[in-house]
């Protein structure tokens, strides 16, 4: 009888795997690979999925666009030595792509685009690429509603404010509207400012942290 017992509970144990194994499939994070478009220094990434056809349109868009900015960069540059304002330094445009956050529902990439065309120091922004779905979304449309969305403008705002340290810059013209965001792993959202927005230049990218509460 234990025999028999061991032999029906060996076998349940076997049934069960296929539909553990659908369901540990269907929550699984897509693969995203980063691509060079005709030069190391242009780069962009690749979701993995149909569903993601959309967001990989832009992001080669970008890229495109980046390459034929950098044929226009070879003019300037050749300009300049022309009229003896080159200063030695490559003028370039670089495209450097990181996957911030994924999951089934959400991904995250955020660009930093670095453009050199002269002077003490290049430039910097960034751009970013999120899905909710596999459907692209704005900042505005990450959270719960228009609701939450104004809750979550006002704590940001109160945020950069009050936390003169990390945002110097601050100002009661400082909001988070039109930025560009990731999503991180609380379930929130990291908003991005570029260079100069709340900080100087030598402090690089600031981020504002909006908590879960607010978003979908």
């Amino acid at each position: 009888m234990r025999k028999l017992w061991a032999i029906l509970l060996m076998a349940c144990l076997v049934l069960a795997l296929p539909v553990q194994s659908i369901g540990a499939k269907a929550s699984t994070s897509p693969k995203v690979t980063i691509k060079s478009y005709k030069t190391s220094n242009i780069k962009y990434a690749v979701i993995k999925g149909d569903k993601y056809k959309a967001a990989n349109a832009k992001m080669y868009k970008e890229a495109k666009k980046a390459y034929a900015y950098q044929a226009e960069l070879d003019e300037l540059k050749a300009d300049d030595i022309r009229d003896g304002y080159f200063m030695g330094a490559d003028y370039k445009i670089i495209l450097t792509p990181k996957v911030k956050y994924k999951s089934s529902k959400k991904v995250s990439v955020l660009t930093e685009v670095y453009v050199y065309s002269g002077g003490a120091h290049g430039n910097v922004e960034y751009r970013s690429y999120n899905t909710y779905k596999g459907k692209i979304v704005s900042l505005k449309k990450a959270f719960k509603s228009n609701t939450a969305y104004l809750n979550g403008k006002k704590y940001a705002k109160h945020k950069m404010l009050h936390n003169t340290a990390d945002y110097p810059f601050a100002d009661n013209k400082s909001t988070i509207a039109g930025h560009e965001f990731y999503y991180t792993s609380t379930g929130g959202v990291k908003v991005v400012f570029d260079p100069y927005e709340l900080a100087s230049f030598a402090d690089g990218m600031k981020t504002v942290s909006i908590p879960k509460k607010y978003i979908k």
